[in-house]
């Protein structure tokens, strides 16, 4: 969908949808209990928020020291940090799809077409962290390794190319248009 779609629908749709259900629970369970219940929801999802959010940054830490791309944690991260935007947005259809983002089973779920996404439109790129010919991250070229070696990386860390440009490579320049 294009972005103005999706404006559309964030700032039109959702809000007439949050609205019409509150007055659908609050017919049914009164203004003071439904009010009640959209506080109470919002706190238990402040709470899952924080110890999930807590979790996944261990685990990115854990990852890291451990030398790996924490692709995984990273996705449920971004799940959790779309969970609390969601959260923060008071009515009952946020709230829901916050919590369920906020479910490990269902984020195991949700994570492939997650990465799947960010691998389409993202192109990570690694330089001068180390490796076979640099002499690592202390290397000869200071604490950043060579600057001049660009090596890329896929979302998986797996090494896609191995290029150390020469003297009169400029790719590093932006193309016009």
């Amino acid at each position: 969908m294009t972005v103005v779609i999706w404006l559309f629908v964030a700032f039109i749709v959702l809000p007439v949808a949050e609205i019409w259900l509150i007055t659908q629970v609050a017919g049914e369970l009164g203004w003071a209990l439904t009010l009640l219940l959209v506080i109470s929801v919002s706190a238990a999802g402040a709470f899952l928020v924080r110890r999930e959010g807590i979790g996944v940054i261990r685990r990115v830490r854990g990852s890291l020291q451990g030398g790996r791309i924490p692709t995984d944690d990273l996705a449920d991260g971004a799940m959790i940090f779309f969970a609390s935007a969601l959260m923060l947005t008071p009515g009952f259809l946020t709230d829901g799809v916050g919590l369920a983002l906020l479910i490990p089973p269902i984020r195991a779920v949700l994570r492939p077409p997650i990465i799947a996404f960010f691998r389409r439109r993202v192109d990570v790129r690694v330089a001068g962290l180390g490796g076979a010919g640099d002499g690592g991250p202390f290397g000869p070229f200071g604490p950043f390794g060579n600057p001049r070696r660009r090596d890329v990386y896929d979302v998986d860390g797996d090494i896609v190319s191995d290029q150390t440009p020469g003297p009169d490579d400029h790719s590093d320049r932006p193309e016009l248009d």
